[in-house]
């Protein structure tokens, strides 16, 4: 509860200073990652029953996939390696309590740590179904673009998979 306070706070006062510089200031840059793991996906709940995947701000002079690893084992305790790039997301808010970000999703695979609690929430696995119910509309946009990069993912290697096949035979 602290923590979104705080948020909160700095996302007034930002917003305050925008509106003071005419709205010349840039959005903020964040990273997310998606995690899956036989058809089950890792996410932070957070405070007021929500869920998201892991990921936030990023920080001076840091790539956005440094950010996703970085907040992604913040947030859950694992280290991660990034495998793909699902896209970026503008999100813009009028809400005063709120910042306009862009952020940078990722796909990765986890390679080391442990599941462990952290300051913004609890991590967990959801499966797919269960996770719709929880997100936002802007995070279910998110997770359905990852759906189908998976599956173009998946149908690009089964064609290369047979090109491979036909040349050996």
């Amino acid at each position: 509860m602290l923590y979104d306070l705080l948020k909160s706070c700095v996302s007034i006062f930002f917003n305050i200073l925008n509106k003071l510089l005419g709205g010349k200031l840039p959005p903020f840059a964040s990273a997310s990652i998606i995690v899956e793991e036989q058809d089950h996906y890792l996410v932070v709940q957070l405070p007021r029953g929500r869920v998201a995947f892991p990921g936030g701000f990023s920080t001076w002079q840091e790539m956005p996939a440094e950010t996703a690893m970085r907040e992604g084992k913040e947030e859950t305790g694992y280290d991660l390696r990034i495998e793909g790039f699902v896209g970026y997301y503008p999100r813009l808010t009028k809400k005063m309590t709120a910042m306009s970000t862009i952020s940078m999703v990722y796909t990765a695979d986890i390679v080391g740590g442990e599941l462990r609690n952290n300051i913004e929430g609890r991590p967990c696995w959801m499966h797919e179904s269960e996770l719709r119910q929880c997100l936002d509309e802007h995070s279910l946009q998110i997770l359905d673009d990852y759906l189908s990069y998976r599956a173009e993912r998946r149908a690009k290697y089964a064609r290369i998979t047979t090109r491979v096949l036909s040349l050996v035979s």
